[in-house]
């Protein structure tokens, strides 16, 4: 059973959020580039076309790299990083899920019980887009039972906690009071013979 614990995830794959930020910002400006925007007649189209630039963006900002490729496994298109995990990218739904037809193929993609690539572990990379649809709200890594979503990892969320991290500010030295007499320690026969006779000699 390919499940990979979130916090595997986090660490197997934060070098890489940057990257999977860039291609998915890439692959929307080519759409709102794209001619054909202004013309858009059906969802699909766009949708065709962003995947498309996607996976061009991937193989470009991938290129050279040995611990990762974009190639197509089985049936599926996506990024193949170590051997280990297969990530595919789509567009998501605000409840995380990714539009599929329900095919036996796109079933069984998100049926974490089929071992479909010997032991390699299936991932999805989506964005979301804003309630008007004029651009990416969210950019969400995740992993996917069936219906349900096992753990989710958000890209922009993790891009602004770096952003404001804060440097810290040295702290400033308490300042002193008393004179230098008074901050010298005194010596033990002074303390002893105060705790013995009182520090002021005479009780009032």
């Amino acid at each position: 059973m390919p499940f990979l614990i979130k916090s595997q995830a986090d660490t197997l794959l934060r070098p890489f959020f940057n990257d999977f930020e860039q291609i998915m910002r890439a692959a929307w400006q080519d759409w709102r580039d794209n001619r054909l925007a202004a013309q858009m007649q059906h969802k699909r189209v766009r949708a065709a076309i962003v995947w498309n630039q996607m996976l061009a963006h991937a193989k470009r900002q991938f290129d050279g790299r040995e611990d990762v490729t974009v190639d197509t496994v089985k049936e599926w298109e996506g990024i193949l990083i170590d051997g280990r995990i297969f990530i595919r990218m789509k567009k998501g739904t605000d409840k995380l899920l990714s539009r599929n037809f329900p095919t036996q193929t796109a079933l069984a993609f998100h049926d974490q019980d089929q071992d479909l690539f010997g032991g390699i572990v299936r991932l999805e990379l989506l964005y979301v887009l804003n309630t008007a649809e004029t651009d990416i709200e969210r950019i969400v890594l995740i992993q996917r039972h069936k219906k349900q979503i096992v753990w989710s990892i958000d890209l922009l969320d993790e891009a602004d906690d770096r952003h404001n991290v804060q440097p810290l500010i040295p702290l400033e030295p308490a300042p002193e009071t008393g004179s230098v007499a008074d901050r010298i320690i005194k010596p033990k026969t002074d303390q002893i013979d105060k705790k013995q006779y009182g520090s002021s000699g005479v009780d009032s």
